[in-house]
C-alpha cells in the first residue's frame, strides 16, 4: 500500500469516528433536554398541587359548595400519591389529567363568583393550566423527535454506541378515576401530599 492510499485510508477512518462521535454526542445532548423537560414539568405540577390549598381555603368566602371541591380534592390527592410511589408517565398523566379536568369543571361554572381572594388563586392556576399544557407539549415533541432517532437508521447505531433507549411521553391512555374524599380535607382547607421523594424515574 502506497503512503497515499494509507493517508485516505487514515483520513477515511478518522472522519467515519469523528462523525459517530458526533451523532453520539447530538443524541446525548437531546437526551439532556428530554431530562430537563421532564423536571421544568415536575415543577410546573409541583406548583399546581400548592395553589390548589389556597384556591381551597378561599371558596369558603366564595360560597362555594364543598361538594364541587370533592372531586378536585381528589384528584389531587390521588396525583401527588402517583408521584410519590414513583409510577411510570403514564399513569402520571391520567392522573394529571384527571386533575386537570377537575379544576376545569369547578372554574368553569363559577362565572358569577367575585369573591377576590378566590378570582385571584383561580386566575393562577388557569396560567398554571396553559403553563402546564406548553410543557407537556415540549417534554412530547423532545421525546418523539428522541424516539425516531433511536428507531432510525443510522441514529439507532449512534444510540446503541452511546447507550440511548427509547423514552417514556407524558401521554395518558384513558382517564384514571379520582378517589372520593369524605370531605374532612374540604372542611379543614388542608389538602397535604402524602409522605415521599416526588421524583419520577427517567428511562436511561
Amino acid at each position: 500500500m502506497t503512503s497515499v492510499a494509507l493517508v485516505i485510508v487514515v483520513a477515511s477512518v478518522a472522519a467515519l469516528l469523528l462523525w459517530i462521535r458526533a451523532g453520539v454526542q447530538r443524541l446525548r445532548t437531546l437526551f439532556a433536554r428530554y431530562r430537563d423537560s421532564l423536571r421544568l414539568l415536575r415543577d410546573e405540577l409541583d406548583d399546581r398541587y400548592d395553589l390548589i390549598p389556597t384556591l381551597i381555603a378561599a371558596s369558603a368566602g366564595a360560597g362555594v359548595d364543598r361538594a364541587l371541591l370533592r372531586p378536585v380534592v381528589g384528584a389531587r390527592s390521588l396525583a401527588i400519591e402517583m408521584r410519590d410511589q414513583r409510577l411510570g408517565l403514564a399513569e402520571r398523566a391520567a392522573a394529571e389529567n384527571t386533575l386537570s379536568a377537575a379544576l376545569h369543571d369547578l372554574l368553569g361554572g363559577l362565572d358569577g363568583v367575585t369573591h377576590w381572594p378566590f378570582v385571584r388563586v383561580a386566575r393562577e392556576l388557569d396560567v398554571r393550566e396553559q403553563r402546564i399544557t406548553g410543557a407537556v407539549r415540549v417534554f412530547n415533541d423532545i421525546g418523539t423527535t428522541l424516539n425516531d432517532a433511536v428507531g432510525r437508521f443510522p441514529t439507532s447505531i449512534y444510540a446503541k454506541i452511546g447507550a440511548v433507549g427509547p423514552v417514556p411521553l407524558f401521554e395518558a391512555p384513558a382517564p384514571v378515576a379520582a378517589p372520593e374524599t369524605d370531605g374532612s380535607a374540604v372542611e379543614a382547607g388542608v389538602l397535604a401530599p402524602k409522605p415521599g421523594t416526588g421524583s419520577d424515574p427517567v428511562a436511561a
